[in-house]
């Protein structure tokens, strides 16, 4: 199971800050033969070779396949498994007394415990996951009949795997000395999403574009965004976000926008789920960046690899979001053979790869939090393995690292503070990591020391070197491996559990005891609270993705296009009044990984390992050069 990667920021200096972890799985059962279970067969894909040339292809504008997305269906006429490999593993479900309905490449299976093990070869057991849900799960090892196994489908839903066994829950980090989060007199927020816009500088609300004729708004109109999240919202909480910052009244529109729908997943979730804040903050951040974007909620039950897996599978399978945001994670080390017992895990993220590939040959844009633990995402193995003491290591977050993925950092912004102003422009930004005292994440009984908060970053120890890195001149720090985040935008910082003061320490390596974090506020519950996490940054980016969408259409991976515009910024320069500087570079920040003592060397001037490319000029970035960027808050050009 992945966590979620948001840390919230207190309300008042009497609020104490926690730290919530799961526990492992609890046998609840000795058997579950006559009682309902639901698990997942996946087939592969088939010619994937051909697949990766057409995505090479996609975003190639030489070629006649540039931008021309394949449907669904087409997709499943060339890519997925044949109608005959689907019946036969279908019929070999169905002959042993099992339910099949399909759903892509997916097999959604259903039928009694006994039903179920006699066909895996084991027996299945009831266990509760981490966030007290109650699922079969299969006690020994599972072995497919010989029709499934050489088409090379894998099961979901039935492991027993170290996701669950030692899964993180919800993070809950209160940052400590923000007091007011409506607290606009301070250079470092808390922020409103007008803020950011103005700093980022948003294209203006009254910029105008022509699509097929018709003249409209530049503010996400006809672009969809995904937000997959195992939490719901209150409708109320996303109408009290626009009522603050009176958008009615400076949009001169009729209505606050609002969430467009909800979509379940597996039963779906709630608002009482540890997810709520989180989906809060997705679709807000979203939202309020693209108002007149729809974005659609799909809900999953928790972030176990299953139900992540399904909930991705029917954001493909819908067709509908043209951008997805997902604000989790987890080391991607975590599904290696070291850190399992012998037994690896890979075949779960290989899943995810191939559904990401098949929405991006749709057209799909995914983006994903790249991680909160700076980079030193994740833990040693002996605390994994043999419940020792330990520390963090270098690592980084999964889906993030998924090339077919933008891994979205960042930093704390700093804008002007100007007495009895909402006035919000850019001054700079900072990456500096935070040291966090020692804990116990996993309920090993061992502590794990050296952690830092801050965006994650790094090399991955997964996944090949991707095309648009090969092909780049910037620097990733690594000539095999992909290197992340590709992009960064508003993280904050100083969360609860962080070593006083949030300086990261007095030395230049660390900024010479550099203190601005800063934070976005977001309503919850009917209060508002400040957050901070790469939760934020993920889906800010899909809001300003969103606008770059309802201008030029689809755009599928978006890393090739972001590399790209690194590339022509590096050979032109980095003045800001030039059209080609589209990021703010050379920024300042370290993350407890590069050893050297030279200050600033793991921000280098092209790429870093907080906010990849650097962070945006988003009218530029988009392709809206020619737009008047957003001013002031509660403004009509920034409502």
């Amino acid at each position: 199971m992945r966590r979620l990667l948001t840390a919230s920021v207190v309300m008042a200096a009497s609020f104490s800050g926690t730290t919530l972890y799961a526990k492992p799985m609890r046998i609840a059962a000795a058997s579950v033969s006559s009682q309902t279970v639901s698990f997942d067969v996946v087939l592969p894909l088939r010619d994937k070779a051909g697949l990766e040339a057409l995505l090479r292809r996609q975003q190639d504008k030489t070629s006649a396949d540039y931008h021309q997305w394949l449907t669904p269906a087409e997709f499943a006429t060339r890519f997925g498994p044949d109608a005959a490999q689907v019946a036969k593993a279908s019929a070999a479900l169905r002959g042993r007394g099992l339910t099949v309905v399909q759903e892509g490449r997916i097999l959604r299976v259903s039928g009694t415990g006994d039903a179920a093990g006699k066909m895996l070869g084991t027996h299945l057991a009831m266990g509760r996951t981490a966030n007290g849900r109650l699922r079969a799960f299969a006690s020994g090892g599972m072995v497919l009949p010989d029709s499934l196994r050489q088409s090379g489908a894998i099961v979901l839903g039935l492991d027993r795997d170290a996701h669950e066994a030692h899964p993180f829950s919800h993070r809950v980090a209160m940052a400590k000395g923000m007091v007011d989060p409506q607290n606009r007199k301070s250079a470092t927020g808390g922020y409103w999403y007008g803020d950011l816009k103005q700093a980022y500088q948003y294209p203006s609300y009254q910029t105008m574009i022509t699509k097929n004729g018709v003249s409209q708004r530049l503010d996400g109109t006809g672009a969809t965004i995904g937000i997959l999240m195992s939490g719901d919202v209150l409708d109320s909480d996303v109408d009290a976000v626009f009522n603050h910052e009176n958008f009615i009244k400076n949009s001169g529109q009729a209505k606050n926008p609002a969430l467009n729908k909800r979509v379940m997943i597996n039963g779906g979730s709630t608002t009482s789920s540890g997810g709520f804040d989180e989906a809060s903050l997705d679709v807000q951040e979203s939202l309020t960046g693209a108002p007149g974007s729809h974005v659609n909620l799909y809900e999953i039950p928790d972030l176990s690899d299953d139900n992540i897996i399904a909930g991705y599978n029917r954001i493909i399978t819908d067709n509908e979001a043209d951008v997805v945001s997902s604000s989790f994670g987890g080391c991607e080390l975590d599904y290696t053979a070291k850190y399992n017992g012998g037994t690896s895990y890979l075949s779960i993220l290989n899943t995810e790869h191939e559904i990401f590939e098949q929405g991006n040959a749709q057209g799909i844009t995914f983006l994903a939090s790249s991680g909160d633990e700076a980079g030193l995402e994740c833990p040693s193995v002996n605390y994994v393995v043999n419940g020792q003491a330990g520390t963090w290591v270098k690592g980084v977050s999964t889906p993030a690292a998924d090339p077919s993925v933008t891994a979205v950092g960042g930093t704390n912004v700093v804008t002007v503070s100007k007495s009895s102003s909402l006035d919000s422009a850019y001054v700079g930004e900072n990456a500096y990591g935070d040291p966090m005292e020692a804990e116990d994440p996993y309920g090993e009984g061992a502590d794990l020391t050296g952690g830092y908060w801050g965006a994650g970053g790094g090399v991955s120890a997964v996944y090949a070197k991707p095309d648009y890195q090969v092909q780049s001149p910037v620097n990733t720090g690594s000539v095999v491996h992909r290197a992340l985040p590709d992009i960064g935008m508003q993280v904050g910082g100083c969360p609860y559990g962080a070593v006083t003061p949030c300086n990261g320490g007095n030395s230049p390596l660390n900024g010479n005891g550099n203190t601005q974090r800063s934070y976005v506020i977001v309503a919850v519950g009917g209060q508002f609270y400040g957050l901070i996490g790469t939760s934020v940054s993920s889906p800010e980016f899909a809001g300003a993705v969103a606008l770059m969408i309802e201008m030029k259409g689809r755009q599928g991976n978006l890393n090739p296009y972001l590399y790209n515009l690194n590339t022509v910024q590096s050979v032109v320069g980095d003045s800001p009044k030039l059209p080609t500087t589209v990021y703010h570079r050379h920024l300042q920040g370290y993350n407890g990984v590069v050893t050297t003592k030279t200050p600033n060397q793991v921000l280098g001037n092209s790429f870093n390992y907080a906010a990849g490319n650097g962070t945006p000029i988003v009218y530029r970035l988009i392709g809206a050069g020619w737009a008047k960027p957003a001013g002031l808050p509660q403004s009509a050009s920034n409502p």
